[in-house]
């Protein structure tokens, strides 16, 4: 029997955590492309490494990742969209966990950025001058337009690794935050997940009818409903 996503965090102590269909549904993305970012692939006999490093071990034969993985995996997917290729995300990769041996998930963490000639992390300051390592060599891309609306969209902790995503953006009430509901998504006061909305919208209850059940505002509700129109059409 397939476990399900409370079943398979509390098997592994995890908060937020995503099989990777589920996560391949957040992301746009088909399973087996989620799969080998995040766990590497076999080509001709061949092993290829993934981009990013996982945490949490397969459960009963399951992979899966956790929220920061997932926000990794929206930064390759970033990388990728802006023409870089897959060799060059992989060695940003290898660049980034050298240069930050003390952070397990480079590329979850507040101190990327870009210009229009190549990827840089933000390391530090050195005589009142930011510090700049470039990681992933000249790849002539436009990186700005592509990365501004994932770094806007989430939320940093104390020490700059991401903890909560917004995917509608900040200003919208739906959240992702493995704190909350192992990290899948819900309104952002109700808590409510958007996927219990969106079946009930679809079973033809009024908007009205399901603010009031969960005692939600509105406004929160069709967030909600555009969340999960915009899960729908990614994955038509």
């Amino acid at each position: 029997m397939r476990k399900s996503i409370a079943q398979i965090a509390n098997a592994v102590d995890a908060k937020g955590i995503y099989t990777a269909p589920v996560a391949a549904r957040l992301l746009h993305e088909t399973p087996a492309t989620v799969r080998r970012w995040a766990f590497g692939y076999r080509r001709q006999g061949m092993p290829h490494a993934p981009a990013i490093r996982t945490d949490v071990p397969s459960v009963d034969g399951e992979q899966v990742i956790t929220f920061v993985e997932l926000v990794e995996l929206m930064f390759v997917q970033a990388l990728l969209r802006s023409g870089l290729s897959w060799p060059k995300v992989r060695e940003a990769s290898r660049v980034a966990a050298r240069l930050l041996a003390d952070e397990p998930h480079p590329f979850a963490t507040r101190r990327w950025f870009a210009d229009a000639a190549a990827i840089y992390l933000r390391l530090g300051r050195e005589h009142d001058e930011e510090l700049l390592v470039e990681v992933a060599g000249h790849a002539q891309v436009a990186m700005g337009p592509v990365l501004r609306p994932f770094l806007t969209s989430l939320e940093f902790d104390r020490h700059g690794l991401a903890e909560r995503w917004y995917p509608l953006g900040a200003t919208r009430p739906v959240v992702l935050d493995p704190l909350r509901s192992f990290g899948m998504p819900v309104t952002l006061q109700g808590g409510v997940p958007t996927d219990v909305i969106a079946r009930l919208r679809a079973a033809g209850d009024s908007i009205s009818t399901i603010a009031s059940w969960y005692e939600l505002d509105e406004v929160e509700v069709r967030a909600a409903l555009e969340f999960e129109e915009s899960l729908a059409a990614g994955a038509a």
